[in-house]
Order: C-alpha cells, then sequence, then structure tokens
C-alpha cells in the first residue's frame, strides 16, 4: 500500500503540473483539426451515394478518427526521456529512489497523457460535431468508451517503457518508436478502421495487441455493444500484463548490465 501512495502521489503532481499547459496543447493540436477536416474530405467523396462502408457510416468514420487520433496525441514520449538519462548517466541518481523505476515512469505518463487527452477529445468533440454532427449513442457509450481510452493509452505507455528501456543497450532508440508507430497506424486501424480491412485480415489486426491501442476503444465508441466492451477491456488487460512483464524483465537485466560495467 505504501509504493500505491507513492505512484498515486506521483500521478497526482504530474496531473496538477500538466494543467497548467492546456492552452499549448489546444494550440499546439491545430494538426489535429487539418487531419480531420482532411479526411472528412476525403471519406466525402468515397461516400459519396451510399450510406454505410462495411457497417459503418460517415459520420462513424469521421468520430472514429478523432478517438484513435485522441489517444495516439496524447500519449507521453516516455522512451525518449528514459533514452536522454540513459545517454547522460542521470538515470543511475532515479535508480537510488525509494520505488520502482518502471512504476514511476508509467504514473507520470499516464498523469500527462490523461491531462493532454481531455482537451484533445473536446478539440474532436466540436470538429466532428461540425462536420458531421452528433454521433448516435455517444453519451451512453461515452463511459465506456473513457475506460478504453485510459486504456489505449496505458498500452501506449507500457510500448513505449520497453522502447525507452532497450536504451541501456542501443542508446538511440527512436527507430524501434517509428516502426511501432507505423505498425499502430496500420495494423492498428488508427486511420482507418480495420473493418475496412480484407476478411481474411481482419481477424488477425484485430487480435493483435496494436488494435487495443487504437481501434478497440474507438470502435466502442462509435459501434457501442457490450460485447465489444468486453471484448476491448479483456484485450487490454491482457495486453498490459505482458507488456509490464516483459519491461519489468528487460528493467532486471538492463541492472544486471550496469552492474557488470560497473556503472
Amino acid at each position: 500500500m505504501t509504493h500505491l501512495r507513492k505512484y498515486r502521489m506521483i500521478f497526482s503532481c504530474t496531473i496538477r503540473d500538466q494543467f497548467a499547459y492546456i492552452p499549448a496543447y489546444l494550440i499546439g493540436n491545430i494538426f489535429f483539426v487539418i487531419i480531420l477536416f482532411v479526411f472528412f474530405s476525403l471519406w466525402s467523396v468515397i461516400y459519396r451515394g451510399q450510406n454505410l462502408i462495411a457497417g459503418l457510416s460517415l459520420t462513424q468514420t469521421l468520430w472514429y478518427l478523432s478517438f484513435t487520433e485522441a489517444v495516439e496525441l496524447s500519449k507521453a514520449r516516455v522512451y525518449i526521456q528514459i533514452q536522454e538519462e540513459v545517454k547522460e548517466g542521470s538515470i543511475a541518481y532515479a535508480l537510488g529512489r525509494p520505488y520502482s523505476y518502471n512504476g514511476f515512469k508509467v504514473a507520470r505518463s499516464l498523469g500527462e497523457s490523461l491531462v493532454k487527452v481531455i482537451p484533445i477529445m473536446l478539440l474532436g468533440f466540436i470538429v466532428c460535431f461540425l462536420f458531421t454532427g452528433m454521433l448516435p449513442g455517444y453519451w451512453s457509450a461515452l463511459p465506456f468508451g473513457i475506460i478504453l481510452i485510459i486504456g489505449g493509452i496505458t498500452l501506449n505507455i507500457m510500448w513505449g517503457l520497453i522502447i525507452g528501456l532497450l536504451a541501456f543497450w542501443t542508446e538511440e532508440v527512436t527507430p524501434f518508436y517509428w516502426i511501432l508507430q507505423k505498425l499502430i497506424f496500420i495494423a492498428g486501424g488508427m486511420f482507418l478502421p480495420i473493418d475496412f480491412f480484407p476478411d481474411w485480415l481482419q481477424t488477425a489486426a484485430k487480435a493483435a495487441p496494436f488494435a487495443f491501442s487504437a481501434y478497440w476503444p474507438a470502435i466502442t465508441m462509435v459501434d457501442f455493444s457490450m460485447e465489444n466492451f468486453r471484448t476491448a477491456l479483456f484485450g487490454q488487460a491482457f495486453y498490459i500484463a505482458v507488456l509490464a512483464f516483459t519491461a519489468y524483465l528487460i528493467f532486471r537485466t538492463a541492472l544486471k548490465k550496469i552492474h557488470v560495467q560497473g556503472g
């Protein structure tokens, strides 16, 4: 319980600090508005003459993008923080503190991301409402969607933590992040719902961890059902546990490497 209080305090302090930057987040996400406008223009042409594609309307498809982008744009760059600490050697000071290094990074990154996602979702709501009108079932799906969006953010943080820890061996980890990002963009259904994929690809893509970062939170919001929610929630819990354990193993191995080298 003592450790949980420490991480809760780190989480709370980060949220308090990050609220000071909300106006900057809004200004910095003008690019988000441009993305929504470009895709609305593109899909308006694609949907011309038809109401549904793969069971989704134009309204659902645009709102879907707003939710996947909210998860993507709000994530903390934890891998950069770890990379710089390893390069500078300042990580040695962090290792001596009375809490888990991984736990500290997750708590801090989650606090930062949850503050960032608020203005992004508000901005997405306004833009999508102006372009296509209200998403049917939005308010009833919102409580469940928020849980899954937090789960998607947590998954991204766990990926970032693992990538950052690779800096103990490679120092520069940005290329690993680029690979992960592209996998989420494509296989995770960030820009395009996986329902639009060929049938033979859908099953594998929906079960992959990348889909639980982007596709499942968004599709549950735009096409809500308890079946979708349960599938998304259990999948996120499973992959978060797997990635957390993987990060723990990598960190323990990295500590041995530091001790061997005398760092």
